[in-house]
């Protein structure tokens, strides 16, 4: 006969609330504010070059109009948002050199009146967009840091 000290009670099994129902860490919050903001500039600029979105972030080479609507976008994301290549890179399906080489050939080319004029209000139009965003969006209060009177020696 078993003795009572070798069995142990029961314990039910930890309720835990399901992967979805779980709330996202800030810095996946932020990674989807900056894909929503590039997905803006994106249609922002489809839009200005007359070409679909999907184009846009396509895998394969484009026709040099598409290319260069694509290359605009990424300097606007960079410019406009403040973005750094690798974020760019990431949401338009490329590597963060190849958003770097397009934000250049995107520079070189504004020497060009037609096209500075085009980028200057598409500027215009992504930061517009960036500050009513910014302005509707609420901001989660910062973790309010203790006074001195509040830290304990």
């Amino acid at each position: 006969m078993a003795s009572a000290s070798c069995c142990r009670p029961f314990q039910p099994p930890a309720v835990t609330r399901p992967v979805w129902s779980r709330r996202p860490d800030r810095a996946v919050l932020r990674r989807r504010a900056r894909q929503r903001l590039c997905d803006l500039v994106m249609v922002t600029t489809a839009w200005a070059f007359a070409v679909p979105v999907g184009e846009l972030t396509a895998t394969s080479r484009r026709p040099p109009s598409v290319a260069f609507a694509r290359q605009s976008a990424m300097y606007l994301a960079h410019i406009t948002l403040g973005l750094s290549y690798s974020e760019i890179g990431r949401a338009f399906g490329r590597d963060r050199t190849t958003a770097a080489h397009a934000c250049r050939l995107v520079e070189e080319r504004r020497d060009d009146p037609a096209i500075d004029a085009m980028l200057a209000s598409l500027e215009s139009a992504c930061s517009t967009l960036r500050a009513e965003l910014d302005a509707a969006m609420p901001v989660e209060p910062a973790e309010p840091q203790p006074t001195h009177s509040q830290v304990r020696p």
